[in-house]
């Protein structure tokens, strides 16, 4: 059976959110890192988990956790290169194509507090029917039905025979969220990408797909997750 291989990118020097992957969150104290492994070691059909960084302090955590905790986690340098603000996604997923040469990458982010391990388990069984039916890869995705325009008007509505369609009528645009990118590690190198060419998109609740890109977000996300938890909302 082709394995499953968890992929964590955390890089040095995160520009908006200072010491964003390390700094404590919601009880954790070694933060959105420590919480991140402890989600994905939740999955049991990982049989790896690739910590990717060219931060020293997150390379020794995840080698203490590994020790410590979960053997299935790797600390893995990454080239200074690869690592900073400037680097071309491209050049980065180039690189991880390159890691492992046969299994099935499940791509996922620090960032993305409130994706648990039921989440990943969900996540995987989806892209095995995904496969099943001919697709080659999945993504998460926020189903929107809103009303968007650009400056010349509305991009996923007419205006036809009516002006204002319900918005469930509406055509729905597909947000990539970060969540999870599933496909394998050959296909990756084949089309030099993270999304193959024939993706299933999989909707995941807004809730969930919330990610950190910002301070106030951090903030805003850490206030949640303490009071989920206070309501008896595991996040592990």
């Amino acid at each position: 059976m082709t394995p499953y291989i968890g992929f964590l990118p955390c890089r040095a020097g995160s520009e908006r959110v200072i010491n964003k992957n390390v700094r404590p969150f919601a009880g954790f104290e070694n933060g959105l890192i420590e919480l991140k492994l402890r989600q994905m070691c939740g999955v049991r059909r990982l049989e790896e988990i690739i910590v990717s960084s060219n931060d020293q302090r997150i390379l020794d955590y995840c080698d203490a956790f590994r020790r410590q905790h979960d053997g299935r986690v790797k600390p893995l340098e990454r080239p200074d290169e690869l690592g900073r603000g400037s680097t071309a996604m491209d050049d980065f997923i180039l690189y991880i194509a390159k890691l492992v040469e046969d299994g099935v990458m499940v791509w996922s982010h620090v960032t993305s507090p409130f994706v648990r391990a039921k989440e990943y388990d969900a996540i995987i069984d989806a892209y095995d029917r995904a496969v099943a039916e001919g697709h080659d890869s999945l993504i998460t995705v926020n189903k929107i039905h809103k009303f968007l325009w650009d400056e010349k008007g509305p991009i996923n509505y007419s205006q036809t025979p009516i002006k204002w369609p319900r918005s469930q009528d509406i055509k729905p645009i597909f947000e990539i969220n970060h969540a999870a990118y599933v496909m394998p590690f050959a296909v990756m190198r084949e089309c030099g990408d993270r999304i193959g060419h024939r993706p299933y998109f999989m909707p995941i609740a807004e809730e969930v797909a919330m990610d950190i890109d910002w301070e106030e977000q951090f903030v805003l996300l850490e206030q949640i997750a303490r009071v989920k938890m206070a309501a008896g909302y595991a996040l592990v």
